[in-house]
């Protein structure tokens, strides 16, 4: 079966030359001529090859790849064929994503006789890069002067090079402005002499040196584009206006540079500033389009347990999964191969199960009926952030849930009605849950000061209260299933301790978990305890009265066991209580049956109010 991709996408780390680009796909390396049309595949090795650039010349590709075990360079001819090694220095190995790749092929010497190359050599961290000149011809790295570095470029007599001394091209950060924001410099390599010639405080990247010119990509205009700086003029022109993707990973010689923009290529004539897309047909036998059978253990994202325990959801690979816990099948609840889904979570009445889908492009929030043959409703519309795990409330009528955007919300899920909660100014609301009656919710949020403190939100009324004071840092609160207290983390135990390194003094293992009455009526967590010796009398044996409304003692006495949360604001803080347990690092899971489940120093234990012990 041949799979024919005619305008593929996914395209990477392009490079131009005349009538030639060099692409990767798929972890290989390809060509296809300048003006589009079918692509030839020059490379098939199981692991990635990357980077390729075209001599000057045009005969040959150098490129990095897996080949003998170790990330190395290599390089072949243009036209294909067998590739030939050039380095051996060891590779670091696979680094985060973000960390980008070793030996990174940036350009060539005009005279096409040396490969200019970032290698991860220095002596202050595997994620930093050294330049290297590497000859055609084998032999050992020669170093060049500067002391590290991202993506360069020589100039067109190779007396010079463009560059960024902090590299930051594998990171996807949007808009970023730190520490690790990219400027750009030139360097004379004869006389040593460096000069930067940008200064914007975002990111200025990817040089490509052609004449007096310097294209680079900049996200001056919130998006990556490519910008040219004059040399002798000194002045900075937008080239490229692109509004959707961002310009990725500029290269090219003679006037012309290809870059990938939304997985596309296209191509710019440095002169006139046009730039047009580059049409690419991949036509070979794809097994990554067949399909396949896949075992998900390993690749488990979220998980949540029915009400009744029959039954356990998971999201794994894009798809949410419904698993018995003894007797059954597996069902593949969403089997949507073109969107993921997340976050599945059951209604404690067992009617729903909520998640989020990216089917619309944006994650939205979703309600699937449990039952046979349902189909998903979306509750939420032209989302723009990331949303954090939901939880929902004890009548299975509310959703709650925050995302990137720092606010807290709340959904009617009957309605699809969304409320602001709250919205934080400082970190994220990350911490959330329904009190017994569903009337309220708690949840920490920072103060102005860095300290988190407990807040509470009262759903009928609508009205969101500070509950703790920020002295100290609360966080992750719940609320106990009597309805009466809640309990939290907090950072206000003063162990102090020595340093064995500096003089100085530390504070560590400063949390506990505490519990606040809500109401002030002297209602306490652990009552005081007082022996008494009991008086041993005679028991006289009484008749019952004949009352006709008497229960038998068979009929069970009925109880009134609905909760309902009330909480008096007033001296609240003065209502705190700790647990007797030792301070430490701690993360409460939820209530259980007596007690409360937590986790510390990687266990998860149950503190038992009755014996006041953990377990």
């Amino acid at each position: 079966m041949v799979n024919a991709m005619d305008d593929a996408r996914l395209l990477r780390f392009p490079d131009i030359n005349k009538n030639l680009v060099a692409f990767v796909y798929a972890g290989d390396i390809w060509t296809v001529n300048a003006s589009g049309g079918e692509a030839k595949r020059l490379t098939s090795h199981d692991g990635l090859e990357l980077f390729p650039k075209i001599s000057p010349d045009g005969k040959w590709i150098a490129f990095s790849a897996e080949y003998s075990g170790s990330r190395q360079i290599w390089v072949m001819l243009s036209a294909g064929g067998s590739a030939r090694q050039l380095t051996y220095y060891n590779s670091v190995g696979v680094m985060p994503p973000r960390g980008g790749y070793d030996n990174v092929v940036l350009d060539w010497t005009p005279d096409s006789k040396e490969i200019l190359i970032r290698a991860n050599r220095t002596t202050f961290g595997e994620r930093n890069g050294k330049y290297f000149l590497v000859n055609l011809e084998g032999g050992l790295e020669k170093p060049l002067q500067i002391v590290n570095g991202g993506f360069a470029n020589f100039s067109p007599n190779g007396k010079k090079l463009a560059f960024t001394p902090v590299d930051r091209e594998f990171r996807t950060w949007k808009r970023y402005k730190g520490g690790r924001a990219t400027e750009l410099w030139t360097y004379d390599l004869e006389n040593d002499i460096a000069e930067q010639i940008t200064n914007f405080a975002g990111s200025d990247q990817w040089p490509t040196w052609w004449g007096n010119d310097i294209v680079f990509a900049s996200d001056r205009d919130l998006r990556l584009n490519l910008y040219r700086y004059n040399t002798a003029s000194k002045q900075t022109t937008q080239l490229t206006f692109h509004k959707d993707f961002d310009v990725m990973w500029p290269s090219g010689e003679n006037g012309q540079i290809v870059y990938e923009n939304g997985g596309f290529l296209y191509k710019l004539d440095i002169a006139t500033g046009r730039s047009e897309k580059i049409t690419v047909n991949l036509n070979f036998d794809n097994p990554n389009l067949v399909s396949y059978y896949k075992n998900v253990k390993d690749d488990v994202h979220s998980f949540s347990v029915s009400p009744t325990g029959k039954r356990a959801l998971f999201d794994a690979r894009g798809d949410i999964f419904s698993v018995p816990a003894e007797n059954g099948v597996i069902e593949n609840l969403t089997q949507t191969p073109e969107a993921r889904e997340i976050y599945p979570l059951w209604s404690p009445n067992g009617k729903y199960i909520s998640y989020y889908s990216d089917a619309t492009g944006e994650y939205e929030v979703y309600l699937l009926e449990n039952k046979k043959g349902a189909k998903p409703r979306q509750l939420t519309t032209n989302s723009a952030a990331w949303k954090y795990e939901a939880e929902w409330s004890p009548d299975s009528r509310y959703l709650v849930y925050s995302d990137r955007t720092m606010k807290l919300w709340l959904m009617d899920v009957e309605s699809g009605k969304q409320t602001e909660v709250d919205k934080a100014a400082m970190s994220e609301i990350r911490s959330y849950s329904f009190s017994p009656d569903s009337e309220w919710i708690t949840y920490h949020k920072e103060s102005s000061n860095g300290m988190a403190a407990i807040w509470v939100y009262h759903i009928p009324s609508a009205k969101a209260t500070q509950l703790t004071d920020d002295r100290f840092s609360d966080f992750t609160p719940v609320f106990g299933k009597c309805g009466k207290f809640i309990f939290f983390v907090s950072n206000r135990d003063f162990n102090l301790e020595f340093s064995s390194y500096e003089f100085d003094y530390l504070y560590n293992n400063a949390a506990k978990i505490y519990a606040v009455a809500l109401k002030n009526d002297g209602s306490k967590l652990f009552t005081d305890k007082n022996d008494i010796e009991p008086v041993n009398e005679e028991k006289k044996s009484e008749t019952p009265a004949k009352d006709s409304k008497s229960k038998s003692k068979d009929e069970p006495e009925k109880k009134d066991d609905k909760v309902k949360v009330s909480i008096d604001f007033e001296g609240i803080n003065n209502r705190v209580e700790a647990l007797p347990v030792s301070s430490g690092n701690y993360r409460i899971i939820g209530m259980a049956d007596g007690g409360l489940l937590y986790a510390a120093d990687g266990k998860i234990m149950r503190y038992n109010a009755a014996d006041r012990k953990t377990e």
